[in-house]
């Protein structure tokens, strides 16, 4: 009796050794397979991280292509040039979490538009609740070890431009001027 009591034992323990080994093992194929095929199934997905840098620096470089909307609706030079009147709507607080190191980050922040004809800034103001659904969009898709830095802080500012201008289906001569962020913070 004691002899299949000991048999017993050492069965139960050789099938829990087994179910851990599987899920290890299965647990390493899954991470495995993540990191060779994650990058490409975003990609189909259209999911891949915003590359703020590219955008800074399509941004800051003389306009190439005018179908390019990086290029088409950087910032208007001379904003607060004496001359030109300006005109502001504002696109209100957002508060979004971002996933960051497997952790739920935060990012605050209060947008303002400028431009300079007050028709068209009118038109904005009725548009801003189909800009606000298409930056907490926008935002939750960035990298918060970007955005927490003062340099993300301004390309991410300049990536909104954009897409602010892309959302309102802006033209070269009819768009928002720049996007101010009049409150920033990162948790």
């Amino acid at each position: 009796m004691a002899k299949e009591k000991a048999e017993r034992e050492s069965g139960k323990s050789f099938s829990y050794l087994v179910v851990i080994a599987g899920c290890a093992f299965s647990l390493l194929i899954g991470l495995v397979g993540g990191v060779f095929t994650g990058p490409s199934i975003k990609a189909a997905l259209g999911l891949e991280q915003n590359n703020l840098s590219t955008v800074e620096a399509e941004l800051t470089t003389q306009p190439a292509v005018a179908e390019d909307p990086s290029s088409l609706f950087a910032p208007m030079p001379g904003v607060f040039s004496p001359d030109k009147e300006r005109f502001y709507a504002d696109a209100g607080e957002f508060l979004v979490a971002i996933k960051y190191q497997g952790r739920t980050r935060y990012l605050q922040l209060t947008a303002e538009l400028v431009g300079h004809d007050e028709d068209f800034m009118g038109k904005v103001e009725t548009d801003v609740p189909a800009i606000r659904n298409g930056l907490s969009i926008f935002f939750t898709q960035q990298d918060f070890s970007q955005v927490s830095t003062l340099e993300g802080r301004e390309s991410l500012r300049l990536a909104t431009l954009v897409e602010i201008n892309k959302i309102i289906g802006a033209t070269s001569e009819m768009r928002v001027a720049d996007v101010y962020f009049t409150d920033y913070i990162t948790q």
